[in-house]
């Protein structure tokens, strides 16, 4: 009987040094772990929830963080379903689209002539302005063309809220309020009333030609080390809420326009990502926007940008 119990003790202590020797985790640090193994989406905010919530319910095909990206561009709702005063109109990572709304009185203060050098074209395209932040970039960029062999001008620049009601009107008329919203800003709506957008012509080659340009391609990889983006690219017309436009390009500075580049995402979804974050910043790109009556060409009609 005592051989028993002394087996019995002995076993009880074995069992007693293996639980020291090897214990059982911390559940509190198992949900440590889990909790740093799950990233957090940095531009989640809590008061969307419910937005994100019927969004995904409505779109199952997407990630949590798609969902998270297209609500706070505010996605879920139409194009023009939710209008928000652009408050920071100056700013040069400001958002001008189809929910971003400037001011009908707006007019950006520092306008200037943005087609000197008329070059071997340049009798072909009117006098346009931009802002004067956009100016010295713009010129080197041109100067970096003429070294390549081609010459770099402004076939649209800053519009009016009028001169964009005009034009938007035009194309009602013409066409429908549906064609007009694929290829043209409504007014209040237009990039190209803060004075930052601008459409471009290399050499003779404008609006859909431009691309053709044997230069183009080129020409793209060099916007960026200027302050300049390509506003409407291809694919993203469910994000910016246009036809792509192959000469439409935003001026928004050297470090932002490197960013976007490398990301590969449109001004919208990088300035939605900062803007929230420094207070839920100043919202958009897009990466989207507006157009031109310019010269209403029969190529000019259709290439009305925005």
């Amino acid at each position: 009987m005592k051989k028993r119990i002394s087996l019995l003790i002995l076993i009880i202590c074995m069992v007693g040094g293996i639980v020291f020797f090897f214990p059982k985790k911390n559940t509190q640090e198992v949900k440590m772990v889990k909790k740093k193994q799950t990233p957090e989406i940095s531009f989640y905010h809590q008061e969307y929830k419910e937005r994100y919530d019927t969004y995904q319910k409505a779109h199952q095909d997407l990630s949590k963080k798609e969902v998270i990206t297209l609500v706070n561009m505010n996605r879920d709702f139409d194009f023009y379903g939710k209008i928000i005063k652009q408050e920071h109109p100056n700013d040069l990572n400001t958002i001008v689209n189809k929910y971003y709304q400037l001011d009908e009185t707006y007019e950006p203060s520092d306008l200037v002539e943005i087609n000197t050098n008329a070059g071997t074209y340049g009798s072909s395209y009117s006098k346009h302005t931009a802002r004067k932040v956009v100016y010295d970039d713009f010129q080197a960029l041109k100067q970096a063309c003429i070294n390549k062999g081609f010459e770099l001008y402004v076939t649209s620049g800053y519009r009016s809220t009028v001169w964009q009601k005009e034009i938007y009107n035009h194309m009602v008329e013409t066409y429908s309020v549906e064609r007009a919203d694929e290829t043209c800003s409504r007014p209040g709506h237009s990039e190209h009333t803060t004075g930052l957008g601008l459409d471009i012509a290399l050499d003779q080659y404008k609006y859909e030609e431009v691309e053709n340009h044997p230069q183009y391609s080129w020409f793209l990889s060099q916007l960026s080390n200027y302050g300049f983006i390509l506003r409407y690219p291809k694919d993203k017309e469910e994000l910016t809420g246009y036809s792509y436009e192959a000469w439409h390009i935003r001026y928004v500075g050297k470090d932002l326009a490197q960013k976007i580049e490398k990301s590969g995402l449109t001004l919208m979804n990088i300035m939605l990502e900062t803007i929230r974050r420094w207070q839920s910043y100043l919202l958009c790109f897009q990466y989207s926007v507006t157009g031109t009556l310019g010269l209403l060409s029969s190529q000019g009609i259709s290439c009305l940008s925005k």
